[in-house]
Formats: C-alpha cells, structure tokens, sequence
C-alpha cells in the first residue's frame, strides 16, 4: 500500500480569521458532517475503560479508549457530549451534527437535547461507525473526534474544513507538529480529523481487515489502497512538546475542571485556554 502524505504551506494567517469568516451556503453543494465518537461501550470494569474490548475471529474491533470512561460525564455541570456537541455548533463549516457509539448505555441514548442524540450500533469498528454515519446523511465530508475532547475549538475546526472544501484533491486532512508529525495531535486534543466521505466508504469495504485503530489517519495508513493524507501544520503557539487538553486519564479530568473554574466562557478559543495553561505551571502539558 501506497501513501502519498502531503505538508500543507506554512499558514500565513491565524487559523481562526481565515475560516470564521466564511459563510454557510458557500461550499458548491458540498455538505459536512461531524461525528463524535462515542466508543464501544461494553459491560465490564470502568477501571479498564468501559471494559475488554469486543472480539470476532480472533480480531479485536477496538481498543480500550479514555472514551469510554470519560463520555458520560459531566464537566463544569454539563454533559461532556453536549459540551463538545455546542462547540462544534459554532463551527461555520459544520451542517450536522451526529454522535454515534457501540452498546451504549440508557444515560447516553436517552439525552435531552435538541442538539444531538447518540445512535448505538452493535459491536463494530470504528470505521463502520463511521460509515453508518455517511450512508445515513450522504455528505462530502466527515469530520471525525472522540469524545474526550471537552475543548475542541472551533476555529481550528474550520481551518481544516475550509482546507478541506476548497481543495481539488486528497482523502484526508489532519494537524501535525512540524517537529513531531501527526501524532501529538491526539493528545493536544482541540480539534479532529477530517475525511472524504468516499474514503470512508472505501475503508468501510475494507473494514474485516484493519487493524484496530484510534483514529481515521491510522486506517487510512493501515488500509489496501492508495490514499492521499493533507497534513496542516498546527499554529505555533500550539506546536510545544507534550501539550495537551484531550481527557486520557483522572488527572486530566481534574485538570480539566481547573480549566473551567479559571476560564468561564463555555466558548473559550484556543488562544484562552492555552494561554491559561502556560502561565498555569500546575496544570500538566506532558
């Protein structure tokens, strides 16, 4: 398998005034869906993070993830779903929202709200979640994050949608560290992955053969086929060994109540609470 992976000019402008600043209707006909991540919630030990994941043929679907145990709770009195569900209402690039998850619990399904209303699939991959996703809304593009990201930013959002949108090519488009490539961006945790829903639904043929995988670059890389991965370098102020605002573990959580105590607006950008952290030396960036 052949991966063409493609480092996106420097970007000359802050992320946020660029994409904000482009209207809804804009896109020639193209719709985007974003997709929260809900996980595999099987019945076992919370400890082990909603428990062992699901086995078929000896494979496993997915790997335990921090998702499992952090999605259903609260954060600063809100859901933490519908805390990212609002977020991402405030994307210009975003039509729909969807939130969508395996063997969720009662708590989960049942949420009151006009935003968002998780569907629960049986046992699958990510990717078929995903995909279910795609065949039930028909967009052109995906955008893709777990639910542990109470943080996820708008503005940063956009910036790859916008890139997205407007380019004549390519499958896939992510942040990367210019220094530390792609992967420190699951942990810093302010924005997503975005995905062509015709990749998707060629990975989703393919889905019996992936690996497990937390993220859509992973079953792109892992995937028969050719694909074409855009990777967007993340703003500087971002680019920093170790920084991170995805929940992983409890002291994550708790420090995630901090940041709320300290930056009151439920809408606060990138800039704010990343300010915060760096003058904060008691809040963990490693």
């Amino acid at each position: 398998m052949t991966i063409r992976s493609t480092a996106d000019r420097i970007i000359r402008k802050s992320v946020e005034g660029s994409a904000m600043s482009e209207a809804k209707g804009t896109r020639c006909g193209q719709r985007i869906v974003a997709v929260i991540d809900l996980g595999d919630h099987q019945l076992g030990d919370d400890s082990l993070f909603g428990g062992a994941a699901a086995e078929r043929q000896d494979r496993r679907f997915d790997q335990p993830h921090p998702i499992q145990r952090f999605a259903h709770r609260r954060l600063a009195g809100q859901p933490l779903l519908l805390r990212m569900a609002a977020r991402l209402s405030e994307c210009q690039w975003v039509d729909e929202i969807y939130a969508v998850g395996c063997n969720l619990p009662d708590s989960m399904t049942q949420l009151n709200s006009a935003v968002i209303r998780p569907l629960s699939l049986p046992t699958c991959h990510l990717v078929e979640r995903v995909g279910t996703i795609v065949d039930r809304t028909t967009p052109t593009w995906v955008f893709y994050v777990p639910a542990n990201r109470p943080f996820i930013d708008a503005a940063l959002v956009d910036g790859l949608l916008s890139k997205a949108s407007k380019s004549e090519r390519g499958d896939y488009f992510g942040y990367t560290s210019r220094s530390q490539g792609r992967i420190p961006m699951e942990h810093l945790g302010l924005a997503g992955e975005v995905c062509h829903a015709d990749a998707i639904r060629r990975l989703r043929r393919n889905a019996d053969r992936l690996s497990p995988s937390q993220t859509i670059a992973g079953c792109l890389e892992d995937a028969p086929g050719n694909y074409e991965l855009n990777l967007v370098p993340v703003p500087d102020e971002l680019d920093r060994c170790g920084l991170r605002f995805a929940i992983e573990d409890e002291q994550d959580w708790d420090e995630a109540h901090l940041v709320c105590e300290s930056v009151r607006e439920v809408d606060a950008g990138w800039q704010q609470v990343a300010r915060l952290v760096s003058q904060k030396e008691h809040l963990r960036s490693v």
